[in-house]
């Protein structure tokens, strides 16, 4: 029963772009979150939409001395939230929810969408290990951009300890057929005439990740797709479940690695997810 009636939800983590010395945006702009994972006790999640908020990905600090200017690492004694924020009702609709105790993790981006050239759009999160990082980008759900963004695909963060931050390693997109169109059985054909774009989806990037560390030193990473095309709602087009292995020391772009696909969803059907479920038995190569 406890299950079935979890109550009303309480916030654990908040953002305000004011905490980097930039204008205060719309309410609730700053926390309109995409991906969540959880390693070594901390909390981590990635924004990918929005015109004056940042497209980045962020972590709860529940120290209070990872970043008093926004930005850092997470803390050698970080643990998980014990608790809500104790926050003022009365202060939602003008601050939002206070106190601010999420930062911008130091490395990914920390200017608003509306100040860089080219944002990127973070979705899934994993980590492989305490030093690489694997996010999933999107694209930016642009018809016409599809299979020209450069931070679409599957990004590797490896951290430099010397430094205290992370760095992009680089992004893997073979395989993934960016701003290809492909046939879906059944869906319609030729053009819709509300948009005068193509039916036939093409995928824009990835949106959720999970992965595995094989005994070889490799990761296996498998993810969903995002897509475009002429329905006008990004995303909603049946799209694609795909894998590909990745060499953990690897810190330039391997070019024998690319995607496969394992499944592709049929009409009117879309896949939403991918974890690794308790049980799930793993082949692991070496």
């Amino acid at each position: 029963m406890v299950a079935q009636n979890p109550g009303s939800p309480t916030p654990v983590g908040s953002f305000n772009i004011t905490q980097l010395g930039f204008k205060a945006d719309k309410i609730g702009k700053d926390t309109n979150f995409r991906g969540l994972t959880i390693f070594d006790n901390v909390i981590y999640l990635s924004k990918g939409s929005g015109g004056n908020v940042i497209n980045t990905v962020y972590f709860i600090d529940t120290t209070g001395r990872a970043c008093p200017a926004g930005v850092g690492v997470p803390q050698a004694s970080a643990s998980l939230p014990e608790s809500a924020i104790s926050y003022d009702p009365a202060l939602l609709q003008t601050e939002g929810v206070v106190p601010y105790n999420m930062c911008v993790l130091k490395g990914f981006p920390a200017q608003p969408n509306s100040k860089v050239t080219t944002p990127a759009f973070p979705f899934g999160l994993w980590f492989a290990n305490a030093t690489t990082l694997y996010v999933a980008d999107e694209g930016d759900g642009t018809f016409a951009d599809a299979g020209t963004e450069a931070t679409a695909g599957l990004q590797k963060w490896i951290f430099d300890s010397t430094s205290s931050e992370w760095n992009l390693a680089y992004t893997l997109q073979a395989g993934l057929g960016l701003g290809v169109p492909y046939t879906v059985p059944d869906y319609p054909s030729g053009n819709n005439s509300a948009t005068g774009l193509p039916w036939a989806p093409e995928t824009d990037g990835l949106r959720n990740i999970t992965g595995v560390v094989n005994d070889d030193g490799t990761a296996t990473i498998y993810a969903i797709t995002s897509t475009v095309s002429g329905n006008g709602d990004p995303g909603a087009d049946p799209n694609k479940l795909v894998t590909i292995t990745d060499t953990l020391a690897a810190t330039s772009l391997p070019e024998s690695e690319s995607f496969t696909t394992l499944r592709t969803a049929g009409f009117a059907e879309v896949l939403r997810g991918v974890s690794l479920t308790p049980g799930t038995v793993t082949h692991h190569p070496g």
